[in-house]
């Protein structure tokens, strides 16, 4: 599809606060198109995560919105009840998480997780509901597409477990996506893929999203507008080039300054010749008929950092919870 530059999300004077009376998000205005992305930047408790979840009139425990409108299309989903808000939550607007560990159920394989949003919106039957997910597996790029779905959490990587649930928030073929932090457990290489094909989505679905990320680096290559919050108020505004390359705020110009020089930071590395405190050699591991870690030996000198590389599937976190006695 062509994006129709309608705007689908509106955001006026948003404003949280905690329980306690501090203020998180301090009358926050924006406006999301059709086949947009807008990244949401700032330092750790800017109010990134919080603004995201209150476009979905959701607040963490401890928290509530206090004031502002939330508009998907016209509507202001402020003003619906309980069912009226969650049955436009997955339809309309969608989280991705940032910890896709914590947002899957250990009991259930993947697919049914997948699945259970439209079937349950009544969207799709669960055949189509389960032809619609392979085709987000493929898209996605995960291995074996045709059989993911019946893994559990636990059998998959981070990484994989990740994509998944973009594939769970993709589900519904909401109309906007809130992304947040969505490739943190990404290595870079799949990391620039999944963010390729997550703005390709968007724009062919014509949806809408907000990216939540410290990372400038990721929002340059994603975001269309970027927004810059510090402490629950917004900062700038702007198109991605200009917030990156003539920033106008003394705080966005700190931040773009400190993002170029840790580019520039060098990695040292020394020689240890102490005895090893850890070695494992020959390490094996398996899971039912598929080998996850093969023929793997490493040691580890007191005072050394040793740094497991690879792709995400590639078998870095099982051959730490090899050696740990995890599994």
């Amino acid at each position: 599809m062509i994006a129709t530059n309608k705007t689908i999300l509106k955001l006026t004077d948003l404003r949280v606060e905690a329980l306690s009376g501090a203020v998180l998000v301090d009358n926050v205005s924006l406006e999301l198109k059709r086949g947009e992305v807008v990244g949401l930047i700032g330092e750790s408790g800017a109010g990134k995560s919080t603004i995201g979840l209150a476009s979905m009139v959701y607040a963490r425990a401890g928290c509530r919105i206090t004031g502002g409108k939330v508009e998907i299309d016209g509507e202001d989903i402020r003003l619906l009840d309980a069912d009226g808000r969650r049955d436009r939550r997955g339809q309309r607007i969608a989280y991705i998480a940032q910890s896709a560990a914590a947002s899957f159920n250990p009991a259930h394989r993947l697919m049914d997780q997948v699945i259970e949003m439209p079937v349950s919106h009544g969207l799709m039957t669960i055949g189509e509901a389960k032809i619609w997910a392979l085709e987000l597996f493929r898209a996605l790029d995960l291995p074996n597409p045709e059989t993911f779905g019946d893994r559990y959490p636990h059998q998959v990587s981070g990484g994989q477990l990740q994509r998944a649930m973009a594939a769970m928030a993709m589900s519904c073929r909401p109309d906007i996506l809130v992304l947040d932090e969505p490739t943190t457990a990404l290595d870079v290489t799949t990391q620039i893929e999944v963010l390729a094909l997550l703005k390709k989505l968007i724009r062919d679905y014509n949806m809408a999203a907000l990216y939540i990320t410290h990372d400038l680096a990721v929002v340059a290559q994603v975001s269309d507008r970027i927004m810059v919050l510090r402490y629950g108020k917004m900062v700038e505004l702007g198109e991605t080039a200009q917030i990156l390359q003539a920033p106008k705020m003394d705080y966005t110009r700190a931040l773009v300054a400190e993002r170029k020089a840790a580019d520039k930071l060098a990695v040292i590395s020394a020689s240890n010749k102490a005895q090893p405190v850890i070695e494992a050699q020959n390490v094996v591991g398996v899971y039912g008929t598929f080998t996850a870690v093969k023929d793997v030996s490493i040691s580890v000198a007191r005072g050394e950092t040793v740094a497991v590389v690879g792709e995400s599937g590639s078998g870095k976190s099982s051959l730490a919870r090899l050696i740990v006695g995890l599994l």
